[in-house]
């Protein structure tokens, strides 16, 4: 049997960050997934064809929080994409990370964000943060929860003149990047 739960929970996770960031608007928003990282989420080995079956069943399974999500496939990725009513239902019944909230203040508000500021928000929600110097040409640091509390997500971060950045990445998504740490 097919978990939703993993995909359902990040479009949440995506549009609430999303939230977080730009405020609540009552519009559409489309989210891109590789099939990789939808059969990651949903524990399938399904080729693109394959998927739209498992994806039609999914978008039944949420309709009733999520509204009609309309689905579209191009370059082996798919588009899901929640409608008004369904990111409304987010901002009205999904509580937002405290966490992320802190987060993404202190690298809006900041604007000489370092490492050990960043840390000291991670800090703020686990004693069991990683953060790693990387190899990258995008990203400086990797951190995470190492018991995936207050989440499982991949922070890679880059500070260039005292602004940062970050992309948030599932582990498996994370793992697929290739990134030498």
């Amino acid at each position: 049997m097919i978990n939703y739960n993993a995909l359902k929970q990040n479009l949440i996770d995506v549009i609430k960050e999303s939230q977080i960031k730009i405020g609540y608007t009552p519009n559409p928003v489309s989210l891109s997934y590789p099939v990789d990282s939808l059969n990651n989420f949903l524990g399938t080995d399904c080729n693109a064809q394959e998927m739209q079956d498992v994806l039609n069943s999914f978008c039944e399974s949420v309709r009733k929080e999520l509204g009609e999500i309309q689905i579209s496939l191009s370059d082996n990725r798919y588009f899901l994409t929640v409608p008004p009513e369904g990111v409304k239902y987010i901002h009205e019944q999904t509580e937002g990370s405290a966490f992320l909230k802190d987060f993404i203040h202190l690298l809006v508000t900041e604007h000489d964000a370092d490492i050990q500021k960043i840390l000291t928000v991670f800090r703020k929600y686990s004693d069991n943060v990683i953060c790693k110097e990387i190899q990258d040409d995008e990203f400086s640091y990797l951190l995470y929860f190492a018991d995936g509390i207050p989440d499982n997500y991949r922070y890679c971060i880059d500070i260039d003149f005292g602004h940062a950045t970050y992309h948030r990445f599932t582990p498996a998504d994370y793992a697929a990047l290739g990134i030498e740490e």
